[in-house]
């Protein structure tokens, strides 16, 4: 600023002061508001002189300098508003807003638009919209006159712009004009289209949108309404009356209807003013004050719908279409009421049975439903699917009241439908299906019948409808289906059993019955008539299709389950039931009723549930599961107990029953599934129950004869342990329960091992302070399983050892005389995060490799956890140990042992790692060499982390001279990793290099996926796996030797296993169905696969003066060439045939060779796309036709050395200046060990016996 101060007065430095003030621009919406304000009154002074400066600043400099000040007045308070200077600085930009130059005053009237939008706090209007009104209403009369009194066209043409300059500024503060100027505005506007100039008009339109729109537009930010935010009763009427005067005399404006400029525009105006007309209505009813609202405010929708609907007449452009369609769908949405409804449906019942009276005056709906009646007339034949959209709003605004007040649109709708020259019926499907959610099933199938049971000729046949009920029906009487859907049903059935004979029409039945029954699950969507129309045969005739009817299990299933979650929504609900009644005819004393009848049928529909469960296989019982859980939780108390009392005695019996082997594919034995049961019901029964439950699976924990059985039982275990009344259960038990666990750890299977250890997880969250032995006692078995195969049991192993570090770190009491196997004295020692290590330490001294690298590896992983809770001489000697297995001649100890190093060297501090750098170093180089199990790239990365973390000279020093040129190969790419980074290449440091200093932060640096970084130790395994090579692997030729070129090569290969690329063949489409498209996948890019360049054939001939080439037909004038020439020539044909045959392989018109000799043409060709077998042609013996099989009208095909065959004899021929003819035998033929040999001939074995030749014996 003191810089632009000293220059704001000198016009020749217009280049500096752009510079400057562009970079005021960026920085001013980052000050400080008390900076701002404390420094406004000298920038302010700045900022107008440099806007009187003479001649004006650039446009660059004036958009900079404008968003300087409009950040600077923004962040001024009330009492600086009232300053003069203030409000003239506002003036200022008021009239940059009207600059001819385009951008400055597009950023003016932004400007000025977000200063009038953020008024000062505690203020709803902003001080400054007073100068804003006066200047704008001030111009737009000035300018209008202007255009009136011009002297010329020049004068009239600027006064004009003036006016569309100041109509685009009104747009923008629209949203904050305050409301007692709303009419002087509007008074203005209605008079710019007498001044019969399109652009006057069309932005006038514009404005008044913008004014009456309720919604925010996209180009505003977002401001409260101030009759919304604060303003009474009586401001909110004093705008609607204003709105309403308004909108009279803008109809009075109506365009010419085939104007498809400013007819659009009108209607928006027209919508928007009404909407906002609708919505201040609304919110005075919403208040109790509907008495104040105006007779002449009530929207005139039967005065709209005459004016406006016949706009869709055939004559008239697209966009008027379009822009009349979306008025009328607002209206209907937005205008019509609820009493107008009450009053259209109260009339219609009271007439209903009478003479309709033409004279009588119509409602408002049926003055609506007659016009779009009228819409279905020849001459709206162009916009019949408006029509058709304005019409679907009208059923989905009625609801539930268009039974039975648009019950006389389905004929119609129906007859278009089954008009040929009606294209469009998937618009005429979607108003179908509107009106049969509004109208009813009843209704519609009563005006629209299926007719298919006993189809007549002179009635149409609708099951093409059974699709759009079923996706349609919802909130309706479920009596319609069980009285007249149901044997419905029955009789397609019954007629089903009478084609037997005609299978084609069987399944036509069988089909429709299918549709029929599932049609149940939108009756069962909320049905208002529950209490009378579900009884107890209902009840049942659903329970034997259950039994009966697989296919329709799913379904009926589900609509079982809709019958109990949406009476719950509408019990949960927080709308009064008033509004649900209106909306569902359901309230929710209604709601809970329903659900106390489905109460009295859960235990039934739980026995049907039970016995279907048990017959269904596991991998289709998802829908099962749903609905037992909705009745469960449904059930009352005595209902559960007694059910699961009785699924208790079943599991007794079948754990008693000696049951056979299932074979692959049965059903399950019925132990396993009364187990599923047990486990499904585990969240809705008491404690006795629990524990009853407890006392019989806890007994199969030592069954390891059925994994399966195990697997379940531990798994029922754990549902418990996550319910509040089977932590009980569990607390009661512990003693036995970790017994029973102790006991069992041999006869636990792979298969129930994770469902095992997260058990044991459960039961080290219930130890008290005093049960800690169990710590120990299972410690061994966790370790172990952190090496198990399957990935999910090992994340739970490492779970678990943190959970039972946190457990042992909480503090409490071990007392090794309760752990088994536990020699010496018995002590009580204390439980310290200390002691978890030591006791994992003495895995170290196991006597396999696997558990000497399983407790390396669960080390590990408690190191990176609680590397901040040990002491520093506990670490540093858990790191001296690792020296010595880093040394060891055992891979899975090694392997582990580099994991542990690679923690240590991402986690631990800088200070405790440098310690140990020399023997790090020194151990793990000696594995460098060594490729098995990716030795040598884990050394790699665990050595540039060092060289990361220490510098390279620091790590150098302890590397052999031998081994050196490994890390100065990482020291060269890391250099070359800095130039890309700094000169913006796509080869920089993966994690950057400005965190060398702070790496223990690993976990917030994940080279993973997102969703694998979610999963539980993602940061370990972040620092074990993801800290990979930040350097790329493709520089290995620094390293030297033929060693870097082999790494180079395994590593670019591993990093383009990921890509792949499919060649394409020219501008043939891919066929992606084509079984031979595998063949077309790459792994390099079709680009970098250059073929191999054949040389000119022009080069082989002789040319003239004139530049044509001279071909000579005899071949004795070749002769006479040179060596080199017919060394050429030669080299050229033999490239030729190499690509013709590749060619022959891979183009379109290509073929290979089968066995036999059969040839198989390529099926990328476009006559053979969507052919289900290969094109095959066999060939007879030597040359000769070729026949083709399934294909008419086949091309000849020119077999690959025909030129060569004889014309006058049998047999090739050599020609002069070709190769030599070849016969290519198919190595299919040669089979080791077959009984036939190789034949170069053609002969057959007949022909060889005739012609005296010796054969093998037989």
């Amino acid at each position: 600023m003191s810089l632009l101060d000293q220059q704001k007065d000198e016009p020749e430095v217009e280049e500096m002061r752009a510079a400057i003030l562009n970079l005021l621009a960026i920085v001013f919406p980052s000050v400080p508001v008390s900076v701002l304000r404390s420094q406004y009154t000298p920038t302010l002074s700045v900022f107008t002189t440099i806007l009187a400066l003479q001649p004006a600043p650039s446009a660059p400099s004036m958009r900079s300098l404008v968003t300087c000040l409009e950040h600077l007045l923004i962040a001024q308070d009330s009492a600086t508003w009232n300053q003069t200077t203030t409000l003239k600085a506002l003036q200022t930009l008021l009239i940059l807003s009207l600059d001819s130059r385009p951008k400055p005053r597009k950023r003016a009237q932004e400007a000025v638009r977000n200063i009038v939008t953020h008024p000062p706090l505690m203020m709803i209007v902003h001080p400054g919209m007073k100068v804003v009104v006066q200047t704008t209403l001030q111009i737009l009369k000035e300018s209008g006159n202007g255009v009136v009194g011009a002297a010329g066209a020049k004068d009239k043409e600027n006064a004009t712009q003036m006016i569309l300059h100041t109509l685009q500024l009104v747009k923008m503060v629209g949203k904050a004009w305050p409301v007692e100027q709303f009419l002087p505005l509007c008074d203005i506007l209605l008079h710019l289209p007498k001044l019969n100039n399109p652009y006057l008009t069309s932005s006038a339109f514009q404005v008044f949108e913008s004014l009456l729109s309720p919604k925010e537009s996209a180009d505003a930010p977002k401001v409260v309404l101030q009759e919304e935010a604060a303003e009474n009763m009586d401001q909110i009427v004093s705008r609607l009356a204003k709105v309403t005067q308004v909108m009279s005399a803008v109809l009075e404006l109506k365009p010419n209807a085939n104007d498809a400029t400013l007819m659009p525009l009108w209607l928006d105006v027209v919508r928007a003013g009404f909407v906002e007309s609708a919505r201040l209505q609304d919110i005075l009813k919403a208040a109790g004050q509907g008495a104040q609202i105006p007779q002449e405010a009530i929207v005139p929708l039967v005065q709209l719908f005459k004016v406006i609907f016949p706009n869709l007449d055939s004559s008239n452009p697209v966009s008027v279409h379009n822009s009349t369609v979306d008025c009328l769908k607002q209206l209907i949405t937005h205008c019509i009421t609820d009493e107008m409804i009450d009053l259209a449906v109260q009339e219609l019942k009271r007439n209903r049975g009478q003479q309709p009276d033409s004279k009588k005056k119509r409602n408002v709906i049926e003055t609506i439903s007659a016009t779009i009646k009228g819409g279905f007339d020849i001459r709206y034949q162009s916009s019949w699917l408006g029509v058709l959209e304005i019409l679907k709003t009208l059923f989905e605004r009625l609801n539930h009241a268009a039974n039975p007040l648009l019950v006389s649109f389905l004929p119609i709708i129906d007859e278009l439908r089954f008009t040929p020259a009606f294209t469009q019926k998937a618009h005429l499907d979607v108003v179908l299906s509107t009106a049969i959610s509004t109208v009813g099933p009843r209704i519609f199938l009563d005006t629209l019948p299926l007719n298919i049971d006993n189809p007549e000729e002179r009635k149409r046949g609708r099951a093409w409808l059974l699709p759009l009920l079923k996706s349609s029906i919802t909130n309706t009487e479920f009596e319609y289906f069980a009285t007249t859907l149901i044997p419905l049903a029955d009789r397609l059935n019954q007629k089903a059993q009478e084609c037997r004979e005609n299978g084609m029409m069987k399944k036509v039945y069988e089909t429709l019955i299918g549709q029929v029954w599932s049609l149940v699950s939108g009756f069962c969507d909320l049905p208002v008539d529950m209490e009378l129309a579900f009884t107890k045969e209902v009840a049942e005739r659903v329970s034997n299709v259950l039994y009966s009817v697989p296919d329709l299990r799913p379904v009926l299933c589900q609509a079982l389950t809709s019958l109990v979650t949406r009476n719950q929504a509408i019990v949960a609900s927080t709308e009064s039931d008033e509004v649900l009644e209106r909306k569902f005819l359901v309230t929710k004393e209604e709601a809970a009723r329903n659900i106390e009848i489905l109460q009295q049928y859960s235990r039934p529909y739980l026995m049907v549930f039970f016995n279907i469960f048990q017959a269904t296989l596991p991998q289709f019982r998802g829908y099962l599961l749903e609905v037992m859980r909705m009745y469960l939780s449904i059930s009352t108390p005595k209902d559960l107990q007694e059910t699961f009392s009785a699924v208790l005695v079943q599991l007794n019996t079948a754990l008693t029953t000696v049951q056979p082997p299932v074979q692959q594919g049965d059903a399950p034995p019925a132990s396993h599934n009364l187990m599923d049961l047990a486990d499904i019901m585990v969240p809705y029964v008491d404690g006795q129950s629990m524990a009853n439950l407890y006392s019989i699976v806890v007994s199969l924990f030592a069954n390891d004869a059925d994994a399966a059985l195990q697997k379940k039982a531990y798994k029922i275990v754990n549902s418990m342990a996550e319910t509040e009344t089977g932590r009980i259960v569990l607390k009661a038990n512990l003693e036995e329960l970790m017994r029973n666990i102790l006991d069992t750890t041999a006869a636990a299977t792979a298969t129930a091992k994770r469902a095992r250890l997260s058990l044991i997880g459960q039961v080290i969250t219930l130890l008290e302070p005093t049960d800690l032995y169990f710590v120990p006692s299972i410690l061994s078995e966790v370790v172990v399983a952190t090496k198990e195969v399957n990935e999910k049991t090992r994340d739970v192993a490492y779970a678990l050892l943190v959970a039972m570090g946190h457990k042992m770190k909480a503090g409490g009491v071990i007392s090794t005389e309760r752990v088994g196997d536990m020699e010496g004295e018995a002590v009580e020692t204390p439980a310290t995060i200390s002691e978890y290590f030591t006791m994992v330490t003495a895995g170290l001294a196991g006597t396999t490799p696997h558990m000497v690298s399983a407790a390396i590896t669960s080390l590990s992983r408690l190191l990176f956890e609680f590397h901040k809770d040990l002491e520093p001489s506990m670490v540093s000697e858990m790191i001296g140990t690792m020296h010595l297995f880093v040394n060891s001649s055992n891979r899975e100890i090694v392997k582990s042992a580099l994991g542990f190093i690679k923690v240590t060297t991402v986690s631990l501090d800088v200070d405790v790692v440098r310690g140990h750098l020399k023997d790090i170093v020194s151990g793990m180089i000696r594995w460098s060499h060594e490729h098995k199990g990716h030795f040598k790239v884990k050394v790699r990365h665990i050595l540039e982390r060092l060289v990361r973390r220490f510098g390279y000279d620091d790590v150098v020093v302890f590397v052999p001279e031998a081994d050196k040129k490994l890390l100065i190969n990482i020291k060269k790419r890391r250099e070359r990793a800095k130039r890309n980074k700094k000169n913006g290449s796509s080869g920089m440091d993966m994690d950057g290099e400005d965190d060398e200093e702070g790496e223990e932060d690993t976990s917030k640096k994940s080279n993973k996926p997102l969703y694998m970084q979610t999963n539980f130790g993602s940061a370990y395994e972040d620092a074990l796996y993801g800290s990979e090579s930040d350097l790329s692997d493709d520089d290995e030729d620094d390293e030297g030797a033929n060693e870097g070129k082999g790494t180079q090569k395994k590593s670019n290969k591993k990093k383009q296993g990921a890509d792949a690329w499919i060649k394409e063949d020219g501008d043939t489409p891919l066929d992606f169905l084509d079984r031979t498209v595998v063949s077309r996948v790459t792994a390099s890019h079709p680009s970098t696969q250059t073929p191999r360049k054949l040389k000119d054939l022009s080069s082989g001939f002789k040319t003239s003066s004139d530049g044509k080439l001279v071909i000579n037909d005899s071949d004795d004038e070749n002769e006479g060439g040179d060596d080199d020439e017919e060394v050429d020539e030669e080299t050229m044909e033999l490239d030729q045939a190499e690509n013709n045959y590749l060619e022959s392989l891979k183009s379109v018109d290509g073929f290979t060779r089968g066995q036999g000799g059969r040839i198989k043409f390529n099926k990328t060709n476009k006559r053979g796309v969507g052919k289900d077998d290969d094109t095959e042609m066999e060939q007879a013996g030597g040359p000769g036709p070729i026949r083709s099989k399934g294909l008419k009208d086949q091309r000849p095909v020119k077999l690959m050395g025909q030129d060569f065959k004889a014309k006058k004899a049998g047999g090739d021929v050599k020609k002069k200046g070709r190769v030599d003819p070849y016969a290519y035998v198919p190595l299919t033929s040669l089979r080791k060990g077959g009984k036939e040999g190789l034949s170069l001939t053609n002969k057959s074995k007949a022909e060889k016996r005739k012609s005296g030749k010796p054969g093998r014996r037989s």
